[in-house]
């Protein structure tokens, strides 16, 4: 068939619609898709994250990392412990988890062996049968000489006699997410490429529903403070560690500036460990249980961190992100603050209060409820003098002046009589 000149251009014009609508139909999505990506971006902004949003990758451990789980006298808290293990756990091989204990209780030890094989048992010499030695004037803290050097001998077995590269490190009386064992599978790689990192854990002692924002499963921080409960290190730090362990006080002793070295751990918005009732009957009496430790949440939302890539997190990409994010916000007083608390359309807004001494932090912690004590000088869940949270949905940052603050000050330790009262 021949097309006449009239026809052959109306075709050639419908063609050439045709191709500008298609073109015009790309750009639609590109930009949509754009818009789409960038909405993402900005609601998973904390922390400055550079990490690329739709850009999955595969990040769990190749290795095996086993559960070190310590416990004592406790029957009920590790059968409890051991089951939250156990159906949580991905894999067997992956996860191996391994009770220690060092006192002589029959119930506890009937209590692991009846969970083999799918549980690994390992029995010390009681700490009251060891000769333990105290220092002067510590008699009344023989606990926590036992506790150091159940320590020893648990971290010894795994890494010295068992030869694993890292381990996840429990007591009995834990809590856990149903993503306890992703999140430290994600987070491993992390150590081995960082050298400023020595710990991370599944820990936030600001972790109250309250203080925390409760959509970001995902988020997770850099942290100057060691955590603790719940948490997870390398054989390398253990072969630095574990030739000076100490004989009592052992988490102390691992926050000091000579073991720390400006070294940080990662820890989570939302906890991915809490502590159970059994808690109350631990080494320190049940201090501050009631107040503080039974109230911290335990996430319940699963997140995939092993399908993203968690490099925001390494030091050379994380530090001016974060001072950005920090020292951008607006500086307000905390009766400021308080105005902004009272009103209804905070989401997405962020503060900051600024302290420039050991008084002005704990006034602001006593305000916001959040905790006032310090471990070498170290406020819990700082990073670079920085403490934030979350409180009515507005994001705070309790900030040092910059012009003052070039370093954690070990004299700043709170009051033993300082009681947090209500922000009113």
């Amino acid at each position: 068939m021949i097309l006449r000149r009239s026809e052959r251009s109306l075709v050639s014009s419908c063609y050439s619609f045709r191709g500008e609508l298609s073109a015009q139909q790309a750009l639609y999505k590109r930009l949509a898709l754009e818009a789409s990506e960038e909405r993402i971006r900005r609601q998973t902004k904390d922390q400055g994250e550079l990490r690329n949003i739709g850009l999955q990758v595969i990040s769990a451990w190749p290795e095996p990392i086993p559960v070190l789980v310590f416990a004592c006298h406790r029957a009920t808290a590790v059968a409890n412990h051991v089951k939250k293990l156990l159906k949580y756990r991905t894999s067997s091989e992956k996860f191996p988890i391994i009770v220690s204990q060092d006192c002589d209780d029959e119930q506890v030890a009937g209590v692991v062996k009846s969970f083999s094989p799918s549980v690994h048992y390992v029995k010390h010499l009681s700490g009251d049968k060891a000769n333990i030695t105290v220092e002067p004037g510590h008699e009344r803290y023989l606990t926590y000489y036992m506790i150091a050097r159940h320590y020893k001998l648990g971290l010894s077995h795994v890494f010295d006699k068992l030869g694993y590269t890292s381990v996840i490190i429990t007591e009995d009386d834990l809590d856990i997410a149903p993503d306890f064992f992703e999140y430290f599978s994600a987070t491993r790689q992390l150590l081995e490429n960082d050298p400023t990192l020595y710990c991370v854990s599944a820990w936030n002692d600001n972790g109250k529903t309250n203080l925390i924002d409760m959509s970001r499963n995902d988020l997770l921080y850099r942290s100057d403070f060691f955590p603790g409960l719940g948490w997870m290190m390398t054989k390398k730090l253990w072969e630095e560690l574990g030739p000076i362990w100490p004989k009592g006080f052992w988490d102390d002793w691992i926050r000091d500036p000579l073991r720390r070295q400006n070294r940080s751990c990662i820890r989570p918005e939302i906890p991915r460990t809490g502590m159970t009732p059994e808690g109350r009957k631990g080494a320190s009496n049940g201090l501050f249980f009631v107040k503080h430790l039974a109230k911290i949440t335990v996430n319940t939302q699963p997140f995939n961190f092993t399908t993203f890539n968690l490099d925001y997190l390494l030091k050379k990409n994380y530090d001016e992100n974060f001072k950005q994010r920090v020292y951008s916000a607006p500086l307000v007083s905390l009766s400021q603050l308080r105005n902004q608390m009272s009103q209804g359309e905070n989401v997405g807004k962020e503060y900051r209060v600024q302290y420039g001494t050991m008084s002005d932090f704990l006034e602001i912690a006593n305000r916001l409820q959040i905790m006032s004590d310090f471990k070498a000088g170290v406020p819990r869940t700082a990073y670079l003098g920085v403490v934030t949270c979350y409180i009515n949905h507005l994001r705070i940052f309790i900030a040092p002046d910059l012009k003052v603050w070039t370093h954690y000050d070990p004299l700043w330790v709170a009051p033993e009589n300082f009681v947090n009262t209500n922000f009113s």
